[in-house]
């Protein structure tokens, strides 16, 4: 991680708690704190001590294959966090844990929420049916642990008044050009953020996105957003590759393509869009589930919003599939 990518994540994590002068203050602050210093990448596949699990070559060994089957490097990371974490509770040999030993960590982590419980129950499971299929063990301990159960939270999309109250609380085209191509593509921010000029077809639409695992796929952008893209794009004097840049004054993210917002200010310039609006909850994942939202009443087969997402699992795109009230009266009077 860059120290700019540290910042960018500080800003982050302030965003909701800081107006602009603020966080231009914490910026130049946290610029000032890390010069001098060099940052460099932790390796997740060593971060296992061999003093707490002597089975350091079987787990070094796991991310080697998924790094092959081409696993992000931010997804080896949560992997390693929660096996690290596993292993400080868990003080035994690879294959010497059993179901109970699992059973045991899972219950150490009440008061945390049950989605996170299960996407660590989830984390475990890849590591050792791994390790099982490559006998590293003789039998996977999780085979017996079922999924936790959770309460279901509707994540509602944004209203019809939010979009619009959301257009007009933006203060250059930049922010415009961001807000429509979310709302147009439900595109993810990382996406977003990958975006250069010369993945956008003006003319067609398309926009060549890539996504988790670098996976490529076309997104569609609507006449409004491609408007906003040029729109924004006249502004610019700049011949950065980058599809989004940093203001004259602002900071960004310079690796490959010029001064490109890094994600975290994405996040935290939307933020601000909503706080600017009046609209609570406002956040990059809420416009993809809103694009979601609108493309099924509108009659996209799901399957297609499906792709469109860049879902590999139609349950995943499934917990998108939120009717609202209104939809539900209208077929009510035409059907009813």
């Amino acid at each position: 991680m860059t120290k700019q990518a540290i910042v960018d994540q500080c800003l982050n994590l302030l965003a909701k708690d800081f107006n602009g002068q603020q966080m231009r203050a914490v910026e130049s602050a946290l610029h000032t704190a890390l010069h001098g210093y060099t940052v460099t990448k932790e390796v997740t596949e060593t971060a296992l001590s061999s003093d707490i699990n002597p089975d350091v070559q079987a787990y070094q060994m796991f991310f080697v294959a998924k790094r092959v089957e081409g696993l992000s490097e931010n997804t080896l990371k949560v992997y390693a966090y929660t096996y690290n974490k596993f292993f400080r509770i868990i003080q035994k040999p690879i294959s010497a844990i059993t179901t109970n030993d699992v059973r045991y960590y899972l219950a150490t982590r009440q008061g945390v929420k049950p989605t996170t419980i299960d996407n660590e129950r989830r984390n475990l499971n890849t590591l050792f049916s791994w390790l099982e299929q490559e006998e590293y063990i003789t039998r996977n301990p999780m085979r017996r642990i079922k999924k936790i159960k959770q309460g279901r939270v509707v994540r509602m999309p944004f209203s019809a008044t939010e979009i619009e109250e959301l257009r007009d609380a933006c203060l250059n085209e930049r922010e415009r050009a961001i807000v429509e191509v979310l709302l147009s593509t439900g595109m993810r921010v990382g996406e977003l953020c990958g975006l250069n000029k010369s993945d956008i077809d003006h003319y067609s639409g398309e926009a060549l996105v890539t996504g988790k695992g670098n996976k490529q796929r076309i997104c569609y952008l609507n006449a409004i957003a491609r408007k906003r893209i040029k729109d924004y794009l006249d502004t610019r004097t700049d011949d950065w590759a980058a599809l989004i840049v940093a203001d004259k004054n602002g900071k960004g993210n310079t690796r490959k393509g010029g001064y490109r917002l890094g994600l975290g200010r994405i996040e935290a310039l939307v933020r601000e869009i909503g706080r600017r609006a009046g609209v609570s909850s406002t956040h990059p994942h809420r416009f993809r589930r809103t694009a979601a939202s609108m493309a099924l009443q509108r009659g996209m087969p799901i399957d297609q919003v499906r792709i469109m997402l860049g879902h590999e699992s139609m349950e995943t795109t499934l917990r998108y599939a939120i009717t609202s009230d209104e939809t539900v009266k209208q077929s009510h009077s035409k059907y009813m």
